[in-house]
């Protein structure tokens, strides 16, 4: 059994941690984040893990570090003490009869960067049997039915109570924008508390470690939580939108989570009144049903970002940092996370995406 420290207790640090538990390890975390999460990226995020629909506007790297977190994803949920919702049925991308001309070209942008049985066309009558609640307002749609999403309010409370059990929590804001001498002197000070050593220590602060990344950049993102009893869609939804791609998340008990803005920005504050208007504009025109819903939540948060939007582990003289996931945190985080496994286990040569890393 080897002891480790993580810095950071987001999505990325909470899966590492989980995995390391998992493994037989001893974890500690120090992170200036509350066992909920509730400052973390992932507790505010859709939580979409759709690898085909956004290697359609990046790249086909997308769709294959997607596919292996979509596999992992089920597997990890199962060693859960409880339950998390994780719906896997697929996305239906829609565009309403003005925005043609952008489904038209994210259809020949899937076609020339996916496979051909990555997606198909349904039409009305197909739509109104895979998805009875759209067939009023939208002709057709391109299904892809290898993604799904999760319900991180869900994950984050079980993860809690599984990190609570097993792990040291030491809560503290000297984790800010440490530079690596101070992540060297902070461990060292915490291995002095307990009279032994960490074999290695993990960076997982996201943002919060621009001081040692300078390269990162925030990205903004805004979601909205709505309950919406007359609405029953099965299915993760995108709309096509000249100027953002609004997707939709569904949660039990008819709640959704909408999102759609990506600004360039480390902006915390809260959901602006134009961000409001457009998500919701949006939201209503998917289905009348979400008329009456109650908006439960409107929140902000910013994620990391490197220049190419993909994620990386990269090794210091202390242990490795792993950042970089920008707004795919649950779509990358468990293949990351598990490449990072192989690792420390001494088989590198099984990591499957070992190119992205800085090792």
């Amino acid at each position: 059994m080897k002891r480790y420290l993580i810095i950071g207790s987001g999505l990325i640090g909470r899966l590492t941690a989980w995995r390391l538990i998992q493994a037989g390890h001893s974890v500690a975390i120090l992170s200036k984040d509350d066992r909920q999460g509730s400052d973390s990226a992932g507790f505010v995020a859709a939580s979409m893990v759709a690898p085909a629909t956004e290697a359609v506007t990046a790249e086909p790297m997308v769709k294959t570090l997607g596919l292996r977190s979509y596999q992992l994803w089920p597997e990890w949920l199962k060693q859960l003490a409880e339950p998390v919702f994780y719906q896997n049925t697929g996305t239906l991308v829609v565009s309403h009869n003005g925005d043609q001309a952008e489904m038209a070209r994210f259809q020949r942008r899937a076609s020339h960067v996916l496979e051909h049985s990555d997606f198909q066309v349904l039409d009305k009558a197909a739509l109104a049997e895979r998805e009875p609640d759209l067939q009023a307002n939208f002709n057709q749609a391109l299904l892809f039915e290898q993604e799904a999403s999760l319900d991180n309010r869900q994950f984050y409370q079980h993860i809690g109570d599984l990190l609570r059990e097993h792990c040291e929590w030491h809560q503290t804001d000297e984790i800010g924008e440490l530079t690596h001498a101070e992540i060297d002197r902070l461990s060292q000070l915490y291995m002095k508390k307990r009279g032994d050593s960490f074999d290695a220590v993990f960076d997982c602060r996201g943002n919060g470690a621009k001081a040692n990344m300078p390269q990162l950049r925030s990205v903004r993102g805004e979601v909205i939580r709505v309950k919406a009893p007359e609405v029953n869609f099965r299915h993760a939804i995108r709309l096509m939108h000249p100027r953002y791609p609004f997707y939709l998340a569904p949660r039990p008990n008819n709640e959704y989570v909408l999102g759609a803005t990506v600004i360039e920005s480390d902006d915390r504050s809260p959901v602006s009144v134009r961000s409001g208007l457009e998500l919701m504009s949006a939201l209503y025109s998917l289905h009348k049903g979400f008329a009456e819903a109650r908006i439960m939540e409107m929140s902000a948060h910013c994620r990391p970002g490197l220049a190419d939007n993909m994620p990386t582990i990269k090794r210091t003289e202390w242990g490795y940092m792993l950042n970089g996931f920008y707004r795919h945190g649950y779509l990358f985080g468990p293949a990351v996370v598990e490449d990072l496994m192989y690792l420390l286990n001494g088989k590198a040569e099984q990591m499957q995406f070992g190119a992205l890393y800085d090792i």
